[in-house]
């Protein structure tokens, strides 16, 4: 390479080198107090020790073919026996994909699907020491997970903890953007959740099954309320305390009434008279337990609570432990060697909060109850066949949840959680309602081609 000065610039032309003596001596006339003479002296001779600035600032001047070049003849001069290896991309050549070895100018941060140089040389710009943790901006371009922004601006926005849409979900290493609009979610509760995807955005604009409402019932009843708010702060910790704020929007994703019934129905009683259910359906068993203490007072389901009002209240109690024991129930059972106690207190409940539903469905209009009825269907894999007790408790639930689901849309909500199975009844109601859904698979798996961890 030749140089000449021109108008007060210097002209570089490339011309063939042959050897590193003249490549220092062509770079020597470029560079002239740049870069030590000793320091030149010893990338002729070891190349390999050379700092990433070094390499980076010949690439600069020389180019890529030339330093190269340099790095292939001292490997040659200092290895004379042993047999060339098949050329490989130099270690100084600049890749558009960085590799995880090199760190010290990997960059895992995308500008509109571009990678963003960063500033490493431009310290007066504060950008790089923007955000805390994991999302300052620093940080975000050296470790191992790659992030896509929109513009420099939405990163500055991400790093201040200021977004709502975008964020890593870390069960599954995968970068998310959420649409502008109501997108409802079905998931394997033991899977990657809901839970998951709202703590990686940040947003409070979610509704979730896991929250119930509240029924008119517990107002003055503070056994009801107790329980009910405990189950709220199990949720919310699950959420990591989004949204739990005062003024935070309300995340009640369905009716109390048809839950209820759902919960009483999935519990049997074997044949030593122990309480079968999961846990979830025990939370349920405490909980309607505590509801009949204030049902109306002429109804059967008062009458049953009232029959056995401390039985009732030590099982609660108990079910409220932390082993969830239905010991009082059971030990009341096998005394008497009948199940009836149990039996009498489920249909009863389930006949009152029957009621109830049927009062709230009164209130939705004629359009989506005909909507509701043309397009919900049982799932071909599902609890039991339609028409089952436990079958029209989950279709309550999904009319219910569709109600919620709607007002979630209008309210200007952004994510709705709910089962797979409740989606998959549901899924033609909501195609038909223009409303976005799919299963957590689906969505993680598009968000995951659309931003790939490189």
């Amino acid at each position: 390479m030749q140089t000449h000065s021109q108008s007060g610039k210097t002209v570089q032309h490339n011309v063939p080198t042959s050897t590193a003596s003249g490549l220092l001596n062509t770079y020597e006339s470029v560079s002239a107090g740049r870069l030590p003479g000793s320091a030149l002296q010893r990338a002729t001779q070891h190349p390999q020790a050379m700092s990433t600035a070094q390499i980076m600032h010949l690439q600069r001047t020389i180019g890529n073919h030339s330093v190269a070049e340099l790095f292939k003849q001292n490997s040659a001069a200092t290895k004379p026996d042993e047999k060339r290896a098949e050329p490989v991309a130099a270690p100084v050549t600049i890749q558009a994909a960085p590799t995880a070895t090199q760190a010290d100018i990997q960059r895992k941060v995308y500008i509109k699907k571009t990678l963003f140089s960063g500033y490493r040389n431009k310290t007066k710009s504060g950008r790089g020491s923007e955000g805390a943790g994991e999302r300052n901006v620093k940080t975000m371009m050296g470790d191992d997970k790659s992030r896509y922004f929109n513009s420099k601006d939405e990163m500055s926005q991400y790093a201040a903890n200021t977004t709502e849409k975008i964020g890593h979900v870390e069960k599954t290493n995968t970068w998310i953007r959420i649409p502008d609009e109501l997108t409802v979610i079905g998931e394997k509760h033991t899977a990657t959740t809901l839970q998951d995807v709202v703590k990686a955005v940040g947003t409070d604009k979610f509704m979730y099954e896991g929250y119930t409402e509240h029924p008119a019932e517990a107002a003055d009843n503070q056994e009801l309320q107790a329980t009910m708010r405990q189950s709220d702060a199990v949720s919310n910790a699950k959420f990591g305390g989004i949204g739990s704020s005062p003024g935070a929007k309300s995340h009640y994703a369905e009716s109390f009434y048809p839950k209820i019934i759902r919960g009483l129905q999935g519990i049997n009683v074997r044949h030593d008279y122990q309480i079968i259910g999961s846990e979830a359906e025990r939370k349920l068993l405490r909980m309607a337990i505590r509801f009949a203490a204030s049902a109306n007072e002429d109804s059967g389901l008062y009458r049953a609570y009232t029959a056995q009002e401390e039985l009732w209240n030590n099982t609660a109690t108990s079910l409220e432990g932390d082993t969830m024991s239905a010991a009082p129930l059971t030990e009341a059972m096998q005394t008497a060697r009948s199940s009836a106690l149990f039996t009498t207190f489920v249909q009863e409940l389930t006949s009152y909060a029957t009621a109830k539903i049927q009062e709230e469905q009164a209130h939705a209009s004629a359009a989506d109850k005909k909507a509701f009825a043309d397009n919900w269907h049982v799932a071909k894999v599902d609890y039991d066949v339609e028409g089952s007790e436990i079958m029209k408790a989950e279709k309550a639930r999904d009319f219910s949840m569709f109600q919620h689901i709607k007002k979630a849309k209008s309210d200007g909500y952004l994510l709705y959680g709910l089962g797979d199975l409740h989606l998959q009844r549901i899924k033609k109601l909501l195609d038909a309602e223009g409303i976005k859904s799919e299963n957590m698979n689906t969505f993680i798996s598009n968000q995951a081609a659309n931003h790939p961890q490189t």
